[in-house]
């Protein structure tokens, strides 16, 4: 579903680039578009923003952030592998937990909390 791909950097001034880019894009439905310096928009965004922070308001993730926890074991979810005890109690080691996903729009200044608990009551640092 995507109408125009825009290419800028200093790649973008690359013919090989561009015209591999358009061998490989229907452009009947989507147009590629190269700025007539397309090495200086970057520096051009930069420097406005550097100017007028402000006139970002949001940012796409370029990755999924996370970490990994401990869950109670459950045998129709996890893999027995990941299964260890502690306290007595069977637990899931090595479980991703998201944050914040691939593409996902974060606003400028949003804070993404979520609070996590030690795995035992022995339990005194993460890595």
């Amino acid at each position: 579903n995507i109408q125009c791909v825009l290419v800028v950097g200093g790649f973008a001034e690359s013919p090989l680039l561009i015209k591999h880019l358009c061998g490989k894009i229907d452009q009947t439905r989507c147009r590629v578009i190269r700025p007539k310096n397309p090495g200086l928009s970057i520096l051009k965004g930069a420097l406005m923003y550097g100017q007028n922070p402000k006139k970002i308001t949001t940012r796409i993730s370029k990755y999924t952030y996370g970490t990994d926890v401990c869950t109670p074991f459950d045998s129709s979810k996890h893999p027995e592998r990941l299964k260890i005890i502690i306290g007595g109690k069977e637990m899931c080691n090595k479980i991703f937990s998201k944050m914040i996903s691939v593409g996902e729009q974060v606003m400028l200044g949003q804070v993404i909390q979520k609070t996590y608990f030690p795995s035992s009551p022995e339990q005194t640092a993460t890595s």
